[in-house]
């Protein structure tokens, strides 16, 4: 089980960016959001200058779902503020910076320890080159789902490459958590067209009330600066996961 735990987070799912938002929606500025894992009840806070998304546009929580592990449940995903009124207007949003919450399905109710989770940060870091490996099978069938899912949401052949994805080392270990930076070129091709965007993926394990899950945040990468700003913007979502959870 430890072991599928790491796996399955190591799965670095984008959402493609492309597909059209024509919606209009209130805005809503909840400042967490819950879900029912087993007898717990986890919150997850917004992150500042964010909206839950998923519960607002439903163009954009089938592209989470569809791009989300099968065996994971997806269960939040966040935009900036920016983005959701580009959506609200009907227009694309920018995916400059987005995040997803997932677990794995066979853990909503498992009891994980500290040691537990340490056990699933150290299967990780023994195989995510193993699973990153462009032309090893999970890779390959990654990208064959993906092409496929997105084909039939946007209705149109699309294809997905995610080139030769880079581990970039840990850099947030807390004793409920453990985070993992990536790099990886997504190449999209739509009917020809082929448009390639590197991004940064930030993959946090979270112990949260005896439960464990994925949380993510995406950037599109810029320049070097990025890697910092990633970084320190997912260490303080955890952090802020973390203490929400903490006395309840």
């Amino acid at each position: 089980m430890i072991r599928s735990l790491a796996f399955f987070a190591a799965a670095l799912l984008f959402a493609v960016c492309v597909g059209a938002y024509a919606q209009q929606h209130e805005v809503r500025q909840a400042q967490a959001s819950s879900v029912r894992l087993g007898n717990q009840v986890i919150r997850i806070p917004v992150p500042d200058g964010f909206e839950e998304a998923t519960s607002q546009f439903d163009a954009f929580k089938q592209r989470m779902v569809t791009t989300e592990a099968p065996q994971n449940d997806m269960l939040f995903a966040h935009m900036p503020v920016s983005d959701c009124d580009l959506m609200r207007k009907g227009s694309d949003p920018t995916y400059n910076l987005y995040t997803k919450v997932s677990v794995l399905r066979l853990a909503r109710e498992m009891v994980v320890t500290r040691e537990m989770l340490a056990g699933a940060a150290e299967a990780y870091r023994k195989n995510a080159g193993k699973f990153l490996d462009p032309n090893g099978p999970e890779i390959q069938r990654m990208e064959k789902r993906l092409s496929q899912g997105i084909s039939e949401l946007d209705s149109r052949e699309t294809t997905i490459d995610l080139g030769k994805p880079q581990q970039l080392g840990e850099f947030d270990t807390q004793p409920d958590a453990n985070s993992f930076l990536t790099m990886i070129t997504v190449t999209t091709t739509v009917n020809g067209v082929q448009v390639s965007i590197p991004m940064l993926s930030t993959t946090s394990f979270l112990r949260v009330k005896q439960r464990i899950i994925f949380v993510y945040a995406f950037m599109k990468y810029r320049s070097s600066a990025d890697m910092e700003t990633i970084k320190q913007f997912a260490k303080k979502w955890n952090t802020n996961i973390l203490a929400a959870n903490a006395s309840q």
